[in-house]
């Protein structure tokens, strides 16, 4: 359950959404678990792994406090259907489209510096709705794995209503085609970029 401030306008609001969202995972897990036992009456392990598949657990928040407790909590959850499932490899960090970049409190690249030594070893975050111009910093972080992003379906909408034509699968195609154009550029490793060195204690 997201937590931007037009849908949790208060610290309470959000701590309600945090808890929710570990809630939301445990009954999933159960489901998971349930439809899988189901499966295994009649199916090989290989069937029934790759028919019922485990979910993506959601990190969610506004400040990196409110995200570090979002991860505590599922793992909390997840840590009570070991060994039945592994660690996860990777956590998702709930909507980060509507948030600033850089601010101190709860700006993106606040949230991920943040999280960087919170995360447990060998898992890496899934970035919901990240914005094209955070990609040249966010490449440089070794704990995201991956990102998406609506924007250009949005820009599509936008322009197709401005320019009062359909918009069409093939504008919206050609929409996607020019934002990942722009996304690999800002991606490509360049001369300066600044990764961050890892350290094996």
């Amino acid at each position: 359950m997201c937590c931007e401030p037009e849908l949790a306008a208060d610290q309470d609001a959000v701590d309600y959404r945090v808890n929710a969202t570990a809630t939301l995972l445990e009954a999933m897990l159960r489901v998971v678990y349930a439809w899988q036992d189901q499966l295994a009456a009649s199916c090989s392990a290989e069937v029934v792994q790759n028919t019922v598949r485990i979910p993506v657990p959601v990190a969610q928040g506004w400040k990196v406090d409110d995200y570090r407790l979002s991860i505590d909590l599922l793992l909390q959850m997840w840590e009570r259907w070991v060994p039945w499932i592994a660690a996860p490899v990777l956590i998702g960090l709930g909507s980060v489209c509507r948030r600033h970049l850089t601010d101190r409190r709860h700006g993106l690249f606040a949230i991920l510096e943040g999280l960087e030594a919170h995360l447990p070893a060998g898992s890496k975050l899934h970035l919901f709705g990240v914005k094209g111009q955070a990609l040249e910093r966010v490449k440089m972080y070794d704990w995201v794995a991956s990102v998406d992003s609506m924007a250009p379906d949005f820009a599509a909408r936008v322009k197709a209503r401005q320019a009062g034509t359909p918009n069409t699968i093939a504008h919206r195609a050609a929409e996607m085609d020019r934002w990942m154009s722009n996304a690999s550029r800002r991606v490509a490793p360049r001369s300066g970029d600044q990764f961050r060195l890892s350290f094996n204690g």
